[in-house]
């Protein structure tokens, strides 16, 4: 009886310092499982990335001649990460990655002309957004973004960028790679509503995105010693499983 007690107390107390952080694991893993993770990330809201076909790789420019474009624009020592055949709006170009005065880079290079792209305009990055739009809308909003806080919604990226708002759909958030117009992140209400349970689900309340640290191993052992402490009180409890008296003969 003594255990049994004890166990109620546990398990009643436990739960009540637990309930709310239990409500909101189970609300936000419910919100997880009924979208798609591809409508959370809002990529039905854009075009696919143009496939590439062999008629596309006739009378491509040399990688030497790249290499020579890209010491020209820099005119400093850079070190190649990746260089990739992408096509955009029609067009096929070298997309190269790399590091440069120890900061990632993209850059896009002609593929007839060795060319470096130069960075986007405002008009430039608000007309490349309509472009990936499924369903062309006007743009709300432009802004350009030097510097990623912690806890923003493209939390983890390099800037700067560019940032495309349009009221529909879903209030969508195009962030632009501002020298390639590659899309780097969308943003929609559900993505929101998504990144507001993930905060209250890893229980990192600043960043988003520490789930390995100590209030969140403390609660989750918490949370497992209700679980047990519960079963254990059902097995007591339960007259199937308790030991029935034998009667005299």
């Amino acid at each position: 009886m003594k255990v049994k007690k004890f166990l109620r107390k546990v398990h009643r107390w436990l739960g009540l310092l637990m309930a709310l952080q239990i409500i909101a694991w189970m609300a936000s893993g419910l919100w997880f499982s009924i979208f798609p993770i591809e409508e959370i990330r809002g990529e039905h809201l854009t075009r696919p990335e143009e496939p590439l076909a062999l008629s596309h790789m006739d009378g491509l420019t040399q990688p030497a001649a790249v290499q020579q474009a890209l010491d020209d624009h820099f005119g400093q020592p850079w070190e190649l990460s990746s260089a990739a055949l992408i096509r955009l709006d029609g067009t096929v170009y070298w997309r190269v990655s790399g590091v440069h005065l120890e900061q990632p880079f993209n850059r896009l290079v002609q593929t007839d002309t060795a060319q470096v792209l130069p960075m986007l305009s405002a008009a430039e990055a608000e007309s490349q957004a309509r472009a990936w739009l499924v369903a062309p809308m006007p743009p709300q909003s432009i802004e350009w973004i030097e510097t990623i806080e912690q806890g923003s919604e493209i939390r983890g990226r390099d800037a700067p960028v560019w940032k495309v708002g349009f009221a529909q759909p879903e209030s969508l958030k195009l962030y632009l790679d501002p020298w390639t117009g590659e899309i780097l992140a969308r943003r929609t209400d559900r993505w929101r509503i998504f990144d507001f349970f993930w905060m209250l689900h890893i229980m990192d309340f600043d960043a988003r995105e520490d789930f390995n640290h100590p209030l969140l191993q403390i609660s989750a052992a918490l949370g497992l010693i209700i679980a047990l402490s519960g079963v254990a009180l059902w097995a007591m409890t339960t007259r199937v499983l308790r030991r029935r008296p034998r009667h005299a003969s």
